[in-house]
């Protein structure tokens, strides 16, 4: 067992949304803490930030052919 040492406001927001919740302070406090541990972690792999990334349809198409239409807008 473990005693936190809260601020008085915020012990008093906790036991508010406890009530709300119907639960005990500490049964609450067990839910937020699962909660969090299950969050989804975000990618840290450049490779599942670039799978992650929307496509954009300016991209597309054969590079090759995309750069040359660019270069020849240049003309």
């Amino acid at each position: 067992m473990q005693t936190l040492k809260l601020k008085d406001d915020v012990a008093i927001q906790l036991q508010q949304a406890a009530e709300q919740a119907h639960l005990s302070s500490n049964d609450l406090i067990e839910q937020l803490l699962n909660q969090y541990a299950h969050k989804e972690k975000p990618a840290t792999l450049l490779t599942d930030i670039i799978n992650e990334l929307p496509e954009i349809s300016a991209f597309k198409g054969d590079p090759v052919e995309i750069q040359r239409t660019l270069r020849n807008e240049w003309d």
